[in-house]
């Protein structure tokens, strides 16, 4: 069990850990969210599907003696997200979330606002446990793309929530610091980098500043950290977007020179059935039981409108790369 999931299980009640505990460790390794309910079915999420917890220990598609809590259970798991410190965490709270050792906790409740702004929670009723981890190896191919010649073009990670963009950021910037950059994290709320005891492996000459706000931590590395690169998470307001673009005004960005040349790339070849369920476990984190799955009904035929059930893909239980001649000439007439 990872170090961020055991910091976590430190915080739930004793049959809520139980449950998770029993799970076998390679299904426990795959959580990414647990969320915990006042009187209602406590669930986790495991490779994007639902299951209860339960009270016999370990988790079931079926809810049947599904582990609840109390209003006060979850209480305290708010209070110890919090440090026991409401006050200290009152910016976070604002954003409907709480960070604990690089883990985002989003809260359920009532609202309680002030002129029309949201400053806190009563009566919890669900606090979702999102589960961050190291995955390594998963910016491999994102680092080709940004390092260019030695140098890091500007980059902009844009997707949806949970999809691992905080994931690829960190491994990005391990993969970044073994190249020798001088690589600066702006970590405001230490999503990116961890906490003390439950850190993140950001590489071993990372410089990382949190606990300040994304534009005066950019300014402060500017000035004392000399950065080739630096690092931040989560543009969440057109207001941090410009306190960023002021930061770094004014700051020597010149072209030396342009160079342009044609290239070549061939196509990558065929799946075969390992190589298929090799990069669906590297770049989804799908086991192959669930690779062969999607991939069997892809062959087997979609519904699309208008042209009834259409197969997807060839047939994918196969070793041979070899395409058929047939295939060949329609897919250049296609092209």
């Amino acid at each position: 069990m990872d170090q961020q999931m055991s910091a976590i299980l430190e915080l739930v009640p004793a049959r809520v850990r139980h449950a998770v505990q029993a799970l076998p460790s390679g299904q426990c390794a795959g959580i990414t969210e647990l969320r915990l309910r006042v009187d209602r079915p406590c669930t986790l999420t495991l490779e994007g599907k639902t299951f209860f917890l339960s009270s016999q220990g370990g988790a079931s598609e079926v809810c049947d003696r599904p582990v609840s809590l109390s209003k006060d259970e979850l209480e305290q798991v708010y209070l110890k997200l919090c440090r026991s410190s409401v006050y200290a965490r009152a910016q976070e709270i604002r954003q409907g979330f709480v960070t604990y050792c690089g883990c985002r906790a989003g809260l359920c409740g009532e609202a309680v606002t002030e002129n029309g702004e949201v400053v806190g929670f009563r009566n919890l009723s669900a606090i979702n446990l999102r589960i961050a981890r190291e995955q390594r190896g998963a910016a491999r191919e994102l680092l080709e793309v940004v390092l260019q010649k030695g140098r890091v073009l500007p980059t902009l990670l844009v997707a949806p929530p949970g999809c691992g963009k905080t994931t690829m950021l960190r491994d990005l910037c391990r993969l970044l610091a073994l190249r020798r950059l001088r690589v600066a994290v702006i970590d405001e709320r230490a999503e990116i980098a961890g906490e003390p005891g439950h850190p993140f492996d950001l590489g071993a000459v990372t410089e990382v500043l949190s606990g300040l706000p994304k534009a005066q931590g950019m300014e402060l590395a500017l000035r004392t950290l000399s950065p080739q690169v630096m690092v931040v998470d989560e543009l969440g307001s057109e207001e941090e977007v410009l306190e960023v673009i002021r930061a770094v005004e004014g700051q020597p960005f010149a072209v030396s020179s342009v160079k342009r040349t044609d290239k070549q790339r061939s196509p990558s070849p065929p799946f075969t059935t390992s190589t298929l369920q090799q990069e669906a476990s590297r770049k989804l984190n799908m086991t192959p039981r669930r690779t062969m799955a999607i991939a069997q009904q892809l062959y087997e035929g979609v519904d699309i409108t208008g042209e009834g059930t259409v197969g997807l893909i060839t047939y994918m239980r196969t070793d041979s790369l070899r395409i058929s001649e047939e295939a060949i000439a329609a897919a250049r007439s296609f092209i």
